[in-house]
C-alpha cells in the first residue's frame, strides 16, 4: 500500500493534538479494508491507530465526523467496547484512536456469548441516561423512520444496479441477478405494504423520536476484533447516528462476512427493544422488515459493479483482483438471494 509522502508529520501532529509526548518509530499498513486506509502507529509510548478516510465526489458522508464523534459518545455510554477517540485532523482526513489487539471473527465462530455482548452494547448507547448527550449526533448513513422510507432505501439500491453498464460477461452474470433481485423484490415490497396497513398503520408515518436509536451501523461481527477470551471489541463507525431499531437489527443479521446464527433472532430483538418506549411494536416491526434488508444485502454485495463503491475498494487496497472480487460477490448475493425469507404477518 502506497502512504502519503508526509504521512509521517500528520501523525507527529495528531499525537501532539492528543497530547501524547512520543517519538514515532514505525507507521505500518494494517490489512487492507473495504473502505478507509489504517495504520498502526509504532511510539516510545506505545502502538496507536491511524486511519485515511475515503474521500470522493460521488461520496459526501462525512465519514471521519461521524466516527469520531459516535466513538466519542460511545466512550461515556459503554467505555471499553470501541476504541478511543483520540484527535482529528478534517484537512488530512486522518484521525488517531487507540489501538485494539485482536483477530479477526471468522464465519462459524459467533455464539450467543458475542451476540449477547453485542446487544449490551448496543442497549448502553441507548439507555435514557446516556441518550441526553445524543442530540448532536447525525443521523445514519440511510436512516429510514417510516416503512415507506426503508422501501423507498432498497428500491433506490435496485434502481442503481439495474443501470450498470454491461462491459463483460461478469457484468452480464451481475445484471441477470439485478433482474431476479427485481423481481422479487416487486412483490416483496407490495407485502410488506399490505401487511403492515391491515394491521392499521400508515406506512408513511414516522417512528417517534423516542423510538428512534442511537445505532452503531454496519453493525456486526465483520467489524469487530476477538480478544483473548473471545469476547468481541466493536469498529467501524462511520456510517453511525440516529436511525430505526428495525434497521440495526435487519443489517445484524443479513451480513455476509460473518453471519450471525439466524436462531438468535428473536432473543436478541427482545434485548435490544426493551430499552425502548412499546418495545413490542419494534419487536413486529424488525419481523416484518427482516426480509427488505437480506435484499439491501444483496444489493451491497453487488455494489463492487458500481463505480464509487469500486473506486473506494481501490483507495482501501490498492492491490485489488478486481476480477475475483467481483466473482466473489456474486457468490454471496446469489446464496443470500436463494435465502429470502418469507414476510411475517403477525403484525397487531
Amino acid at each position: 500500500m502506497n502512504m502519503p509522502t508526509d504521512l509521517h508529520v500528520r501523525c507527529a501532529a495528531l499525537l501532539a493534538n492528543a497530547g501524547v509526548s512520543a517519538s514515532i518509530q514505525a507507521v505500518l499498513p494494517c490489512n487492507a479494508g473495504g473502505n478507509n486506509r489504517t495504520y498502526r502507529l509504532e511510539t516510545t509510548a506505545g502502538a496507536f491507530a491511524v486511519k485515511q478516510y475515503f474521500r470522493h465526489e460521488g461520496d459526501t458522508r462525512d465519514r471521519l465526523t461521524a466516527e469520531f464523534d459516535f466513538l466519542q459518545y460511545a466512550a461515556k455510554a459503554d467505555p471499553g467496547m470501541e476504541p478511543a477517540p483520540l484527535a482529528m485532523d478534517s484537512s488530512s482526513g486522518l484521525a488517531l484512536y487507540e489501538f485494539i489487539e485482536g483477530h479477526s471473527y471468522k464465519p462459524g465462530e459467533i455464539t450467543w456469548a458475542q451476540v449477547g455482548q453485542a446487544a449490551k452494547f448496543f442497549t448502553a448507547l441507548n439507555n435514557p441516561a446516556a441518550r441526553r448527550d445524543a442530540a448532536t449526533l447525525p443521523t445514519a448513513s440511510e436512516a429510514c423512520f417510516s416503512i415507506t422510507e426503508h422501501l423507498k432505501l432498497i428500491a433506490n439500491r435496485l434502481d442503481c444496479l439495474r443501470a450498470i453498464e454491461v462491459a463483460s460477461d461478469q457484468d452480464r452474470a451481475a445484471q441477470t441477478l439485478i433482474g431476479k433481485i427485481h423481481t422479487r423484490w416487486l412483490t416483496l415490497s407490495d407485502q410488506v405494504t399490505a401487511a403492515y396497513m391491515l394491521a392499521g398503520h400508515d406506512p408513511s408515518t414516522p417512528l417517534e423520536p423516542a423510538q428512534r436509536c442511537i445505532s452503531p451501523s454496519d453493525f456486526g461481527f465483520h467489524n469487530a476484533l476477538a480478544q483473548t477470551d473471545g469476547s468481541p471489541r466493536f469498529l467501524d463507525f462511520e456510517y453511525a447516528g440516529w436511525d430505526d431499531p428495525a434497521k440495526m437489527t435487519g443489517d445484524f443479521f443479513a451480513q455476509l462476512a460473518v453471519p450471525v446464527p439466524a436462531n438468535f433472532f428473536d432473543r436478541f430483538v427482545q434485548e435490544t427493544t426493551a430499552v425502548f418506549p412499546r418495545p413490542e411494536e419494534l419487536v413486529e416491526r424488525a419481523r416484518l422488515l427482516r426480509p427488505v434488508y437480506q435484499v439491501k444485502w444483496c444489493c451491497i454485495a453487488l455494489n463492487v459493479f458500481l463505480p464509487v463503491n469500486l473506486a473506494r475498494r481501490r483507495f482501501a487496497n490498492p492491490g485489488l483482483d478486481e476480477k475475483a472480487l467481483k466473482q466473489a460477490q456474486l457468490a454471496k448475493a446469489e446464496f443470500l438471494f436463494q435465502s429470502l425469507l418469507p414476510i411475517d404477518h403477525g403484525l397487531h
